[in-house]
């Protein structure tokens, strides 16, 4: 907070969504414009605002100069805070309407008037006061300036009394100033301009901050609605703490395959849009995840916009999921919405209330893209970012359908661009072949998480729903009948290969087994030409010993013919 917010002192009007784009509220002591058209709502702001007070245990006074005590009684009884705010000993109201047919004869007593609410504040206590009606008063003044010196007077009296004043007044369009009054609008410091326009034949209300001195405030022209709670800013109500952590558990779809896919499933906490054109079963995934939570004993808000709770149910029961049973023992709370009867703003209101009423683990809106059926000045794509924003900071895990143009060829276009602000994404999506339509599943992106790129079949069952195996064929993913007919004619080229191969080890088989027979032939032959050969070197053998052993002994034994070395000896001395 800046320093000049530090030194306003401010006080709290109890309304949620006001409070939080004043940065606190009102300035106290000081007077607030309250402009607006008629059935724009000034009134019903100015008595919220003193119901509030009294809540708190302070005090009022409301000055009526238009309706009388008993309209504005009866304008506050239809509100849950009327007969409490009526019943109050610290509430005042006072009837400062001129007589009818009264003739206005020199200026308004200005200072009578500010001693009459001064006695009353200090009778019933309580430091805010209403002058409803103001332009109803000051037109009788002779000229716009005097009339502009008396509001300046109510103002400065207000600050001497510690008062905290507002002043309602009719406008034109988006004048800033009462009609006759212009120039007050740069006396005084608050200024909060109502307006109620109708737009495709709904009545849209709005508020704006025109002005706001000495403090930041939200300067945007802001839905505003009306309903038995009173004047609601639902897009602007102060957002819860933002204490919800970055949760790595992951949440099964349901879906077994699916859950791989995913890396496990979605991250608690996070946000899934399912996206694709009639018919691709958007609503049957959004189902099996309402039912997987139930099964893990949390509790599911289903948001079914122009679908009603039976039917919706009994059709979902012929693909076998089941949430008549959850639906009855509470875990999920099944709503169903008509997105033509409320405005955008309108359903977002309800939406939030059944978050607090009900406070679920996960929350299922099916479609998202009705939305856009809702009449609304500031159109779905805000009031889808709001929501997003806001179950996020409950960390609410968040399933939404949205419907696909008719005009994107892919399917991949969501109405109100919620895709890019979802987590995860998941296209579904016809494939049309040889005149068969088969349901198709894709993941565009899904942050924090590794995903597969392929397209999947989806394949809808009584036993419920299921992703086939990729099957690729050329550059083409082949589903359905195409897909039934290659995988019959991949499976009885398989069997002719394997018959194939069979044929072919018989053979083989056969010609080993010759082939062996013909081995132990061959290792035969040899072993008995191995024999011969050893037979044969063994005869060798013994026929050389025998010749051997005959000529050791022609060696040993001398022969009868030659003569003895005697002998030799004396025919030679005999010769000599």
């Amino acid at each position: 907070m800046n320093a000049p917010e530090a030194a306003l002192h401010k006080c709290p009007t109890g309304i949620p969504g006001l409070d939080h784009v004043t940065r606190g509220g009102l300035p106290t002591g000081q007077a607030t414009l309250v402009l607006g058209q008629a059935g724009a709502g000034k009134t019903v702001l100015c008595l919220q605002v003193m119901a509030a007070a009294i809540e708190r245990g302070e005090g009022g006074v409301f000055v009526t100069f238009e309706e009388s005590p008993a309209q504005v009684r009866r304008n506050a009884t239809s509100f849950r805070w009327g007969a409490a705010l009526l019943a109050s000993e610290r509430f005042r109201l006072i009837d400062a309407r001129p007589p009818i047919g009264a003739e206005a004869s020199g200026e308004f007593d200005i200072d009578g008037l500010m001693s009459v609410i001064a006695a009353a504040v200090e009778r019933h206590g309580g430091p805010w006061v209403v002058i409803d009606g103001i332009d109803q008063l000051l037109q009788h003044q002779p000229n716009r300036m005097t009339a502009i010196d008396q509001v300046r007077s109510i103002n400065d009296y207000c600050e001497k009394s510690g008062w905290t004043l507002l002043l309602s007044g009719k406008a034109t369009s988006d004048s800033m100033a009462p009609a006759h009054l212009e120039g007050i609008e740069f006396l005084l410091p608050t200024t909060l301009l109502l307006s109620a326009r109708m737009q495709e034949h709904r009545l849209n209300r709005a508020l704006r901050i025109a002005k706001y001195r000495g403090s930041g405030h939200v300067v945007d022209e802001l839905p505003m609605l009306m309903d038995d709670e009173g004047i609601q800013l639902p897009y602007h109500e102060a957002a819860h703490a933002d204490a919800v952590s970055a949760s790595d558990e992951r949440i099964g779809t349901g879906i077994e395959r699916l859950d791989g896919l995913l890396g496990g499933g979605i991250l608690r906490g996070s946000s899934l849009l399912i996206s694709g054109r009639p018919g691709t079963a958007k609503s049957t995934l959004a189902a099996s995840f309402a039912e997987a939570t139930a099964r893990r004993g949390e509790r599911t808000l289903y948001v079914s916009f122009d679908e009603l709770e039976r039917p919706y149910v009994r059709n979902l029961a012929s693909v076998g999921i089941d949430l008549r049973g959850p639906i009855e023992s509470g875990l999920i709370r099944f709503q169903s919405l008509s997105a033509y009867a409320s405005l955008v703003t309108e359903h977002v209101l309800a939406l939030r209330r059944l978050l607090d009423a009900f406070a679920p683990h996960c929350l299922v809106i099916d479609p998202i893209s009705a939305l856009l059926k809702a009449s609304a000045a500031e159109g779905p794509r805000m009031a889808t970012e709001h929501l997003l924003d806001m179950v996020r900071r409950r960390g609410i895990t968040t399933v939404l359908t949205s419907l696909s143009g008719l005009q994107d060829p892919e399917g991949e276009a969501t109405l109100g661009h919620v895709s890019t602000i979802a987590d995860s994404w998941i296209v579904l999506d016809y494939n049309v072949r040889a005149g068969e339509r088969n349901r198709s599943l894709s993941i565009v992106k899904s942050r924090g998480s590794a995903h597969s790129k392929q397209q999947r079949e989806l394949l809808l069952s009584n036993a419920g729903i299921d992703l086939a195996d990729v099957y690729e064929y050329g550059s083409e993913v082949l589903m359905g009948t195409a897909r039934a007919l290659k995988e019959s004619e991949e499976a009885a080229a398989e069997r002719s290969r394997q018959l194939e191969r069979k044929q072919r080890r018989l053979e083989l088989e056969r010609r080993l087994e010759h082939t062996e027979h013909e081995r132990r032939r061959l290792a035969a032959e040899l072993e008995l030409e191995a024999a011969e050969d050893a037979e044969t070197d063994r005869l060798a053998r013994v026929q050389g010993g025998r010749m051997k052993r005959l000529r050791m002994a022609d060696r040993e034994v001398p022969s009868r013919h030659e003569p003895g070395p005697e002998a030799s000896g004396s025919d030679g001395e005999a010769d000599r």
